[in-house]
């Protein structure tokens, strides 16, 4: 069954706090934003997943939203569902310039929002590397609690496994 009424139907949605837009990605965002989860300030705290074979795409999954974050009318970020995960997993990040201003909490709660009222979503989940303290301070300020550790989760960069978990739900 479909998340939304028809398969990738997410494509028309947008969610707008003041002056941030989170808007469905699109072709160029990539180049607009100005930097790739591949630069070293970002790459640190993400790795490949585990769950699928190394070389392997990603599954194909039209319910797994993936949105520019745009502040003032520039993509500052992306933030985005893992494909063929249930109960979906946000992940995100931003251009190193738009940090620490809220611009993550204030995207992982529209977004999370969306999904579990909206979308009638009963959780959403997130992992961080466990020194990734930034981020897990923005699913904290989010809403989201801790839900545990995850023993073989990715392939992180340093040579870890382990993610930490956080969890947010329907209240």
């Amino acid at each position: 069954m479909s998340l939304m009424a028809e398969p990738g139907a997410w494509r028309t949605v947008s969610l707008a706090e003041d002056d941030l837009i989170l808007r469905p990605w699109r072709t160029g965002d990539q180049e607009l934003m100005g930097t790739t989860i591949h630069a070293p300030e970002i790459a640190r705290y993400f790795g490949r997943r585990l769950d699928v074979p190394d070389g392997e795409p990603l599954p194909e999954d039209p319910d797994a939203p993936m949105f520019a974050i745009t502040e003032g009318g520039a993509v500052v970020g992306v933030i985005w569902f893992g494909r063929g995960i249930r109960p979906f997993e946000v992940g995100y990040y931003l251009h190193p310039a738009a940090c620490g201003r809220g611009v993550a909490t204030r995207s992982l709660k529209l977004v999370t929002d969306w999904m579990l009222d909206g979308l009638n979503q009963e959780c959403v989940v997130l992992h961080t590397h466990p020194e990734n303290a930034r981020s897990q301070a923005v699913a904290l300020r989010a809403g989201y609690s801790p839900d545990g550790e995850v023993a073989r989760y990715a392939a992180f960069k340093d040579g870890t496994t382990r993610a930490l978990r956080y969890r947010a739900a329907k209240q």
